[in-house]
């Protein structure tokens, strides 16, 4: 790249390189360090931290938060990432769960070295197997290398199959690649290791998992804020910033949202941005947000855009959004932390919910997901192979193979090159790259996976009002609500939820949503075991030595009577059981009456969903939910304090006469 370009100073902006022997840095501004055979050359835009004792060492060099100890002090982590190491790689890798940021590590003793990034990969390292030469940026490498074009790859694949990805970790170059999240290198062996997953992934409730999400966004957050003065926020109509939206409600003022708009722009997807227009518009006028729209002008060429675009193919292996780091460039203060929602798909079975897949990963699977139109062409499929015995994707243990490509290959190597566009301008954090959050958003049951709950859960935790406006779409629940339907019946929002086992001591996952007047709940295993249980708990405000009348409105929506006999639902007033009806035989509403006495001011109805055999794995958990649409509580007429009188409109329910 010739010199005199005014955006040559951007060339691999944030970047570094390390080599096994004397180079020429690629910016005389550069900064260098040498550790033992080794010479690092990097931006002073980054931040490096090194600590050593007797032979082993370990560098960081990045934007780092421990989520175990609650801090960013650098010098502390890597003093801590050299206590786990002397102490076992088992406790070094397990700390390393707990390590948000955009960082790599290095570290390693007399004898070898590794290098390793964060947990999509977003400091992004590429490496040549010819030579030892490591750096963030692929044309780097290759300047020292001069590798020739790969044979295993083909660069019109861009244009056939996707503009933004090569086949798994390769690069246009033989002897040049991207070293995916949760695998190291052994940098001089030139080897690849897998590290992650060390564990089988358990399946947790989803309050759980909402909890312990909202608890590290929040702490990274403060953290942040202590060091950070202001936030960049790009704010959309879809889920993934929605949820950090709300995650950040705390620290709203504190940031400056942007919404990028086209112009000039022919494609299908411009609704999208128009959604994102009148949406956005509304929710910075109701929640006081600090915002400016974007303009994205795609007839702009000139000699100044044209310049700084060349700086910017060399710092990426694929474009994403050129025009629009250039407003980066031009709008925002290069001080300023741009926290972006990316990665979150991660835990929403993105290639699942697109294409018919097997169980288990085949190499035509793997090229369908790189493109559909990729799935019968053997080079690809080779590729692919290539990859998939380098990275030892047989050693997952029970992770669904493609959460675990969508996650090392469709964001480590896309989402990094995104974000090198962006360097030129600032920094980016994202708060959902740490492994241990995303080892929970994967360790919800394939429903909820597949129905988002943790996301929207996330929303309702945090900033409910968010649910106002609808995900990708102009219209808004108040469209749909009306008082004379969704008011009727007693609150119901200080009902209890519980579950467990009738039989043992056994955990029980329950999934449950509660409305105000409304709720649905039920077991959350596909498998539930004979004597699980899930039961809601309602308190009855009834007058004293009065009759009251109860009416519930239920309903199971599943009905298969041919497969009754594994799970049913039961009715109890003060503990008796008054009612019970096996879930498969009627998917109508059932309108049970129950009238009674009440010799205490306060009563409690409960509702319970009971597996009576050990259910086989075909999701009976789901099939087993209860929605209770309103419950009524009247005066009733005038009764014995002794008699309870039930009825219900369904026909397979069972009245409990005692």
């Amino acid at each position: 790249m010739i010199r005199t370009n005014k955006y040559y100073k951007l060339k691999y902006k944030r970047g570094f390189l390390l080599t096994d022997f004397e180079t020429s840095a690629p910016h005389e501004h550069w900064n260098y360090m040498k550790i033992g055979k080794y010479h690092l050359y990097y931006d002073p835009l980054n931040e490096v931290f090194f600590d050593t004792t007797n032979d082993q060492w370990v560098l960081l060099l990045g934007t780092m938060i421990d989520i175990r100890s609650g801090t960013t002090d650098k010098q502390f982590i890597a003093s801590e990432l050299l206590k786990y190491l002397i102490s076992s790689e088992v406790d070094f890798f397990d700390y390393l769960d707990e390590l948000s940021g955009r960082y790599l590590i290095f570290y390693g003793n007399n004898q070898t070295a590794s290098i390793l990034s964060d947990a999509t990969g977003l400091r992004s390292i590429f490496y040549s197997t010819k030579q030892t030469v490591i750096s963030s940026h692929c044309l780097l490498v290759n300047e020292i290398t001069h590798s020739n074009e790969s044979p295993y790859v083909d660069k019109e694949w861009f244009s056939k199959y996707s503009s933004s990805q090569l086949p798994g970790h390769f690069t246009i170059y033989e002897d040049i690649y991207f070293l995916t999240p949760n695998t190291l290198l052994e940098v001089n062996e030139k080897k690849i290791r897998r590290f992650f997953p060390r564990e089988n992934l358990e399946i947790l409730p989803v309050e759980r998992v909402v909890e312990e999400i909202s608890e590290i966004t929040k702490k990274q957050l403060y953290l942040l804020s202590k060091i950070n003065e202001k936030f960049l926020f790009s704010l959309t109509a879809g889920l993934d910033s929605r949820t950090s939206l709300a995650l950040t409600k705390d620290y709203k003022d504190s940031f400056h949202y942007f919404t990028y708009i086209k112009e000039n722009f022919n494609s299908d997807k411009l609704n999208a941005y128009i959604i994102d227009q009148k949406i956005v518009t509304e929710m910075v006028y109701n929640l006081g947000l600090k915002h400016d729209f974007l303009t994205i002008d795609y007839n702009l060429k000139n000699q100044d855009f044209n310049e700084f675009l060349e700086v910017v193919k060399c710092n990426t292996t694929s474009q994403h959004n050129v025009r629009l780091a250039k407003l980066y460039f031009d709008q925002f203060p290069s001080n300023i932390l741009h926290i972006r929602s990316n990665v979150y798909e991660i835990g929403r079975m993105y290639y699942r919910k697109n294409h018919k897949l097997p169980k288990t990963a085949t190499m035509k699977s793997l090229a369908e997901c790189y493109s559909k139109q990729a799935k019968d062409d053997e080079k690809v499929k080779e590729a692919f192979q290539k990859y998939y015995d380098l990275i030892q994707m047989d050693k997952i243990y029970n992770y669904d193979p493609f959460d675990i490509l969508y996650w090392e290959y469709r964001m480590g190597t896309w989402i990094s090159q995104v974000l090198l566009e962006s360097d030129i301008a600032h920094d980016t954090f994202i708060l959902f790259n740490v492994r241990k959050i995303l080892k929970l958003l994967l360790s919800v049951s394939y429903t909820d996976k597949y129905e988002y709950t943790v996301f929207h859960e996330l929303i309702n935790k945090n900033w409910p009002i968010l649910n106002y406006w609808e995900i990708n779409s102009l219209g808004n629940p108040t469209a749909f609500y009306d008082k004379q339907f969704d008011e009727v019946g007693i609150p119901l929002t200080a009902t209890r939820f519980t579950s467990g086992s009738l039989l043992n001591n056994r955990t029980v996952p329950i999934r449950k949503k509660v409305q105000t007047r409304r709720f649905k709940f039920n077991l959350e295993e596909s498998n539930p075991k004979n004597g699980d249980y899930a039961e809601a708990d309602i308190p009855l405000k009834t007058e004293l030595n009065k009759s009251s009348h109860c009416i519930i409105h239920l309903r199971s929506p599943y009905e298969n009577i041919k497969l009754k006999g594994r799970i049913k639902y039961q009715i109890y007033l003060n503990n008796q059981l008054l009612l019970e009806e096996d879930i498969s035989c009627w998917k109508e509403t059932n309108q049970i009456s129950i009238k009674w006495k009440a010799v205490e001011p306060k009563n409690r109805l409960k509702i319970r969903i009971q597996s009576i055999k050990d259910c086989e794995d075909w999701s009976w958990g789901k099939a087993g939910m209860i929605l209770v649409e309103k419950i009524i509580l009247r005066n009733g007429d005038n009764l014995d304090s002794n008699n309870i009188q039930v009825t219900a409109t369904s026909p397979f329910s069972v009245i409990i006469n005692k």
